[in-house]
């Protein structure tokens, strides 16, 4: 089943993904990831819980990051694993959507 949630973390909103990404729910992501964009600076997308995604997610994604680079804002996905890293990886988004240096992963 898929959801998505916001949690505010300090300065930035940190959205958590959990189910498939497909053509079903990949309009619901993308206002969710518009919304964490409009609201804050720095926008961290945890997929840790993401079981599948398509070619649609990843145009989600890549526009919720051209959105917030639009406002001078930060975006970026972590905890992507097995075929949803993959993904990421042979489409060459994952090094466009990776974290800055600085950031720890375990927070």
């Amino acid at each position: 089943m898929f959801s998505v949630d916001h949690v505010p973390d300090g300065g930035r909103i940190i959205v958590k993904v959990a189910g498939d990404i497909d053509l079903a729910t990949a309009d619901k992501l993308a206002e969710s990831l518009e919304e964490a964009v409009v609201r804050a600076a720095e926008v961290r997308v945890d997929l840790s819980e993401v079981t599948f995604l398509d070619s649609t997610g990843i145009r989600s994604l890549v526009q919720a990051y051209r959105s917030s680079q639009g406002r001078g804002g930060v975006f970026y996905v972590v905890g992507a694993r097995q075929w949803v890293a993959k993904v990421l990886d042979v489409t060459g988004v994952g090094p466009l959507l990776a974290p800055p240096a600085d950031d720890n992963p375990a927070t």
